[in-house]
């Protein structure tokens, strides 16, 4: 719907502006056999006094509604939205709710000026459903958020500057007490440079530093890095980025490791297909302050018709203690984390108001000896889901 008193913009303005609120109800039924239904140490106990080494899976019920709004104009667009999970365990009894919440803004200040603000929170009683692996290394709640501030600005027809800004915070909730374990942030502003040389292939530089920030602790890295943007074809682009990464451990720990980020992206209509490798340092991840992070995604979306696609993800993470430690050794155990996770579903779109989904995911994740000694994080999860969108 169109309006003209939402934002005050003049009569002109206002005849393109376009907000639109949003509603969504989704039902789940899984099948779920997560550790933490069974008897481990600082979990709710299951009837039946099963073992984290051997859990017992459970049907499970969620009631997730979701609102949102929407607002655009030939400048702005943006997008926002909250929703709650209501999970019910039919096995043990159990009741838990989760929240979600999110807004992304992107708008054109001018024809050559544009700024892209986003942000994101979750508190969850399930880390493995976090959009990042390396915090699920825990049976407990977490609470997380980012956020990422962008300003680009062109410079001239081959010549875009941009600089910015990204934060992460995590608060492992253990047992549900707030002052259990410190939170975590990381800070990181940056600035780069991008020159187009051809229409296929564009250049790049770019500085950042970091803040790593755990209870009293800090680290800090400076790192510096060329990139390269390259179109494969139409509808394919990778990005290459690499460089040297400087840390500087606050109880004098020194070194330095690289940076490399590889980008593939394909878009095409009925199927899109993204690739994404690294080798970076992380933070916030709710039990430490730095880590080295290797990483690996992949994701696609198959339709075979406006009403029926697939979609499937793979995805793996490996980290260990900042800079370097262990960081080029094939081994696990007390100083390295590793874990991935599977996923793959086929959506049926019965009308523009009703879609049916069924997935089945598989996640698997090996936690550090200080961290997750002796709590296996293996799940396995099968779902049928029902979407009701209100408009």
């Amino acid at each position: 719907m169109t309006t003209a008193a939402v934002l005050g913009c003049s009569p002109a303005a206002l005849a393109a502006t376009q907000v639109e609120p949003r509603a969504r109800l989704s039902f789940e039924e899984r099948f779920d056999d997560d550790v933490r239904l069974a008897g481990a140490p600082g979990t709710v106990p299951v009837v039946g006094g099963a073992t984290a080494a051997q859990p017992t899976g459970q049907l499970m019920s969620k009631v997730s509604p979701r609102i949102g709004l929407d607002v655009k104009d030939p400048s702005l667009k943006l997008e926002s939205f909250y929703a709650t999970d209501l999970l019910v365990r039919h096995g043990s009894g159990r009741v838990s709710l989760d929240h979600r919440g999110g807004l992304a803004v992107n708008k054109l200040l001018s024809r050559r000026l544009k700024v892209d603000v986003s942000g994101s929170i979750y508190r969850v009683t399930d880390p493995t459903s976090l959009p990042r692996e390396s915090v699920a290394r825990s049976n407990q709640p977490v609470l997380y958020g980012m956020s990422r501030l962008n300003v680009t600005q062109r410079m001239s027809r081959l010549v875009d500057v941009g600089a910015g800004y990204t934060f992460e915070g995590v608060k492992v909730l253990a047992l549900g007490e707030l002052n259990a374990l410190p939170s975590g942030f990381v800070h990181t502003p940056y600035v780069e440079a991008w020159l187009r040389t051809t229409r296929r292939l564009s250049l790049g530089v770019e500085y950042r530093y970091q803040a790593f920030l755990f209870g009293d602790n800090m680290d800090q890295a400076h790192g510096a890095f060329g990139a390269l943007r390259y179109r494969l074809g139409r509808h394919t682009t990778t990005t290459l980025r690499g460089g040297p990464v400087a840390f500087l451990g606050q109880d004098g720990t020194r070194g330095v490791l690289p940076r490399v980020k590889l980008e593939l992206l394909h878009e095409r209509g009925t199927f899109d297909a993204g690739l994404v490798l690294g080798h970076d340092l992380v933070g916030a991840s709710g039990f430490s302050n730095t880590l080295w992070a290797d990483y690996a995604g992949l994701t696609f979306n198959k339709h075979f018709s406006n009403r029926v696609r697939i979609y499937g993800a793979a995805s793996f993470f490996r980290n260990g203690k900042a800079p370097n430690e262990d960081a080029f050794s094939l081994r696990v155990g007390e100083r390295v984390s590793q874990g991935y996770a599977l996923s793959t579903g086929l959506v049926f779109e019965v009308n523009r108001y009703v879609s049916m989904q069924a997935a089945v995911d598989r996640i698997a994740q090996v936690g550090m000896t200080e961290v997750a000694a002796g709590v296996n994080l293996n799940r396995n999860v099968a779902a049928v889901r029902l979407h009701m969108t209100a408009w």
